[in-house]
């Protein structure tokens, strides 16, 4: 009796050289792929970074290190490993910051999101730029790191590549340490397998703070006798 399976996607390692991979059903001219990522988040992304550059006099105290862990989903650009359609991938997100003045700082991140056919993990490190009003806190920040991608089909095969991530978000304070990441949205550059990906990232969790940096008393001008 014949068994009929489904077509799907395969990866074809060639032995001479492990790093090139055949990957059908991609079409693309001169190995670039149209760009794919939507102009309305570009937008977004390009408006949380003018706020948060725009740190007034006014600004209140800054935390001085900021720890994230929470939930994240990806939209992943799998047509570019020969898939039909984008994947949905989910997993964590992890990300300690130290803000060196008020309204900057350094931040390292560390994230995973996965699905039965495919996975996406990054490591990256970049500034962030902060802008608080009231009980809220507006971040944007700009990481290059290293990015992996491991495809479950066939024999499996996966790659390394650089990793570029463009993102910010919003936090809304519960307690003096704690604040919930209302949301994170991040743009995923990727290039595996000689081809171009561009991710959506969505993120949502805890922050957890402390230390602060306080903010300078004006001094008043001297008076004259």
């Amino acid at each position: 009796m014949k068994v009929c399976q489904p077509a799907i996607p395969l990866v074809r390692l060639p032995i001479e050289n492990p790093r090139e991979v055949e990957l059908p059903g991609i079409q693309s001219k001169d190995g670039v792929q149209p760009d794919r990522f939507p102009r309305m988040t570009s937008a977004i992304l390009f408006f949380l970074f003018v706020v948060c550059g725009s740190i007034t006099a006014g600004a209140q105290d800054f935390p001085r290190v900021q720890v994230f862990g929470g939930y994240s989903y990806t939209r992943f650009d799998s047509p570019s490993f020969g898939f039909a359609n984008f994947s949905n991938l989910n997993g964590y997100n992890f990300a300690p910051a130290y803000n060196l003045i008020q309204g900057f700082g350094i931040k390292a991140e560390l994230s995973g999101q996965y699905n039965s056919k495919l996975n996406l993990r990054d490591l990256a490190v970049g500034p962030q730029f902060l802008y608080q009003r009231g009980n809220k806190m507006l971040f944007a920040h700009f990481l290059i790191g290293q990015g992996r991608s491991f495809v479950h089909l066939a024999n499996g095969e996966g790659d390394t590549e650089r990793a570029i991530i463009l993102g910010g978000g919003i936090d809304r304070d519960l307690t003096p340490r704690f604040a919930w990441r209302v949301f994170q949205v991040d743009y995923v550059h990727t290039a595996f397998f000689q081809e171009k990906q561009n991710n959506l990232r969505v993120s949502t969790g805890v922050v957890y703070r402390w230390g602060t940096i306080k903010q300078k008393p004006h001094k008043a001008p001297a008076q004259s006798p």
